[in-house]
């Protein structure tokens, strides 16, 4: 099995060698590259990792943040360059780290974490070795029947992405084991959002376990990348030419196994529903479509995204008509980059977008674009980097909306 891993190094020189050394290592994978020690402690304490590879001259880190992170089972293991080890050896004492280990001999590192102790007083456990670090138990577990929430939206860069992630860090925080999709045919951009070093699509693993008949719960959990113990991402397609790769069948056979895993599903969706040019149906000639297409007619929720500026409400309108014309669905529509530097009030925005759409949007997302870069820069979902921000109190109040109008139709 493989030990779930993460990097704190800062700004070292020879920070870049250490993580593709610890890539091409046997016996461990690379979950987090932490920017800090912050970073690194809040990884450790949200369960998805077994050993830490430090640098100890990493900016902030004592002997303090060190036992907040071994405290939660995980090993620390302090790395440096082959002609600096013996002289990292004096400061890893002090800060209370008991072994140090040269760039060069990192194979080793892997010793150091037994599945039958380190690991078996981890809050997850390892399944398998590429993804799956941090996955929860999940053998033998009855289905759970998920809610499916899909997020959708123009194009134009509304924001689909960032929602997404959003609400399905925000359900997890709540306790609700989650299910991250990302599953926009135009290239996956869950993954480098959330500082994940992801060498397989967990989709299209996925999609070939389906194809052969063998994805069970557990395996998708093995495929999933695990930042939490509640929330799980499946990454998407490393480049948009990868999509004939993902047949309709696999995926719906993706999408229904992530039912039965997770208490909640969020799939993050590309915008485009025309077929013109992709050469009719799913065998042969695959239609590049149909992931969204199926996703939208069989999710519980549809969330679509647009922009309350003028270019964005005449795309959301137009989006909002394609999608009842070609789906059948009614979605629930949000706002998202709202800013007082429009003149508009929330009022005035949603009675525009109820005239030409003749829905009332059920959330304003404020343009909290500080916030929102520190989560881009530094990995983190908005419920971990932004915490109490007024993006995150707006997820949080919408994923409480979705919440009463599961309730009035339950």
């Amino acid at each position: 099995m493989s030990v779930p891993v993460l990097i704190a190094a800062g700004d070292a020189a020879w920070e870049a060698a250490l993580v593709s050394a610890a890539v091409e290592t046997r016996g461990i994978t690379v979950v987090r590259r932490c920017v800090d020690v912050a970073d690194a402690v809040a990884t450790a304490v949200s369960g998805a990792v077994a050993l830490a590879l430090v640098s100890v001259e990493l900016p902030g880190l004592d002997p303090d943040a060190v036992s907040r992170i071994t405290r939660r089972g995980v090993v620390v293991v302090a790395v440096a360059p082959d002609d600096a080890a013996r002289e990292a050896e004096e400061a890893a004492t002090a800060l209370g780290i008991g072994a140090v280990v040269p760039l060069g001999q990192l194979a080793r590192v892997a010793t150091y974490v037994r599945r039958d102790d380190a690991i078996s007083d981890h809050p997850v456990r390892v399944t398998r070795g590429g993804a799956g670090a941090g996955a929860p138990v999940v053998a033998d577990a009855p289905p759970r029947a998920g809610r499916v929430t899909a997020v959708w939206g123009p194009a134009g860069a509304p924001g689909r992405s960032t929602l997404a992630r959003g609400v399905a860090a925000e359900l997890a925080a709540r306790g609700r084991r989650t299910v991250l999709v990302d599953a926009d045919v135009d290239g996956g951009t869950q993954a480098p959002a959330l500082a994940l070093l992801d060498e397989v699509s967990g989709l299209l693993a996925a999609a070939r376990d389906a194809n052969g008949g063998s994805l069970t719960t557990d395996a998708l959990a093995g495929h999933l990348r695990w930042i939490g113990p509640e929330l799980g991402v499946l990454t998407g397609l490393p480049r948009a030419e990868r999509w004939p790769g993902l047949r309709a069948t696999a995926y719906e056979s993706v999408l229904a196994t992530a039912r039965d895993l997770a208490d909640e599903v969020v799939v993050d969706l590309g915008f485009c529903l025309d077929d013109t040019g992709d050469g009719g149906g799913d065998g042969s000639a695959p239609r590049r479509t149909a992931v969204a297409r199926h996703t939208l007619e069989t999710a519980d929720v549809v969330l679509v995204v647009g922009l309350p500026d003028p270019v964005g409400l005449s795309r959301l309108a137009r989006a909002v008509l394609d999608l009842r014309t070609r789906c059948d669905v009614d979605p629930v529509v949000v706002l998202n980059q709202v800013r007082t530097t429009l003149g508009w009030t929330t009022r005035e925005i949603a009675e525009a977008v109820e005239r030409f759409t003749g829905a009332v949007p059920a959330a304003f997302l404020p343009y909290d674009r500080a916030a929102l870069d520190h989560c881009l820069v530094h990995g983190l979902t908005p419920a971990e980097g932004a915490g109490g921000s007024p993006f995150q109190r707006a997820v949080a109040g919408l994923a409480s909306d979705l919440d009463a109008r599961a309730s009035e139709l339950a």
